[in-house]
């Protein structure tokens, strides 16, 4: 029988007390996210999917508002622990606990995967979003999943990624369905999706345990690309996979993908 987990077995109140132990907000993603949505002094944002908050303080920084919403009630208290001045409230995203139109800008980081009704989702955005405002998805693609040298050590972990893991073009046409316009995506190269990673870093339970990825991987699995990693560590050899991998995600395809829309 086996132990493989799926989306609806993931912990996030568990999860988000070692969250941070692989998550800051990028520099390159913030610049992103300012440009592309047009937040400015006067600019009420809605983080979907806030996590711990990394965003919504970053962002902070210069909007007039940012209001972080998730559904895991652990989260939020880490963010408001972190962040005690700032907005942060449970909710689900796909019944938004907001007016139709009130916000200028909104944005998701690594969240539209897990949520099942993602049209659902969007709509909800749609609906809070003022005429004219624009929405931003972060996510990574296809391509870019397929780079990452992590997965030679958990390859089971790369086809669970694909399967539940949107591509960019499906997010751009779940974006026109929900009835957003002026659609485009623009790539992140510089900024790695897990921060500060190396590959000592996948050894680290915690910081296995704050990347969803490993919780569709059976116990034996993670044993044994821990034990591969291991002695690839000692030898030298996943350098070259490290290399290999930075090489094309900064040269070639990118890190992540922030595909946006306007209402």
């Amino acid at each position: 029988m086996s132990d493989r987990a799926d989306n609806t077995a993931i912990d996030y109140n568990k999860l988000s007390r070692i969250y941070d132990t692989s998550r800051v907000a990028n520099t390159e993603t913030t610049e992103k996210l300012l440009r592309l949505l047009h937040i400015g002094g006067d600019s009420l944002v809605l983080d979907m999917g806030c996590g711990t908050g990394n965003y919504v303080a970053t962002l902070q920084q210069v909007a007039r508002s940012v209001i972080g919403v998730d559904i895991s009630i652990g989260m939020i208290k880490q963010a408001q622990a972190k962040f005690p001045g700032l907005t942060f409230i449970g909710g689900d995203v796909r019944s938004l606990p907001f007016e139709s139109g009130a916000f200028d800008a909104a944005f998701a980081i690594q969240v539209l995967h897990h949520v099942k009704e993602k049209d659902t989702f969007l709509n909800e955005a749609y609906r809070v979003l003022r005429n004219g405002a624009y929405i931003a998805i972060h996510q990574c693609s296809h391509k870019q999943i397929r780079v990452f040298w992590f997965y030679h050590y958990f390859p089971k972990g790369l086809e669970a990624d694909l399967a539940r893991i949107p591509d960019s073009g499906e997010i751009a046409s779940m974006l026109k369905k929900a009835r957003f316009s002026d659609i485009g995506m623009e790539i992140c190269y510089q900024d790695e999706v897990v921060a500060h990673e190396t590959p000592e870093s996948y050894l680290d339970k915690n910081y296995r345990d704050s990347i969803s990825t490993f919780a569709f991987l059976t116990r034996q699995e993670i044993e044994w690309g821990c034990e591969k990693l291991r002695e690839d560590i000692a030898s030298g050899a996943v350098e070259g996979l490290v290399r290999q991998s930075n090489a094309k995600v900064v040269n070639d395809v990118g890190g992540s993908s922030v595909i946006y829309g306007r209402k």
